[in-house]
């Protein structure tokens, strides 16, 4: 793999992408357990060898509702910062190559989104490249620390696999 892999995933019918060496693996998706004052786009946390994982969604930000997890669903593991993270998505599909020349910064073509790094045409299709440090800010960073610290006060989650 190369700097410029990713690994492609889609929710609902937007395609996605992560670069492929900030992924550590895709499992199916689990039920979730919800984290009382987590702030969005938290959906909920499960457990991965023991450490507590938070699971984002997108769905609201490309102006969906997000919906509970089905058996198809698969999570994609990632770090954003010193934090495990898990993306909920509908399916991953490949791995690709997208060469610099083929992607366009996404503050040139949709001025105010942070939470993409760039747009891509990959052949029919555009491919939304996610930047992991904008999936939360400082204050939601800061809120779900709090609320995942509560979380496993409570003992809500089984975190011995």
């Amino acid at each position: 793999m190369n700097e410029h892999d990713y690994v492609v995933f889609k929710v609902d019918s937007c395609k996605f992408a992560v670069s492929s060496s900030l992924v550590d693996k895709v499992e199916l998706a689990v039920s979730l357990s919800p984290v009382p004052d987590a702030p969005y786009p938290v959906l909920g946390v499960v457990s991965d060898g023991g450490t507590i994982v938070p699971v984002v969604g997108v769905r609201r930000k490309i102006g969906n509702e997000e919906r509970d997890v089905i058996l198809s669903d698969r999570l994609l593991f990632s770090r954003l910062g010193d934090r495990k993270i898990a993306i909920l998505a509908d399916e991953v599909n490949d791995v690709i190559e997208i060469p610099p020349g083929m992607s366009q910064e996404s503050n040139q073509i949709w001025p105010g989104v942070f939470y993409l790094k760039s747009f891509a045409g990959m052949g029919e299709d555009i491919i939304l490249v996610q930047d992991l440090n904008s999936i939360l800010n400082s204050e939601q960073e800061k809120t779900l620390s709090e609320a995942l610290e509560a979380f496993v006060k409570q003992g809500e989650i089984d975190t011995d696999d």
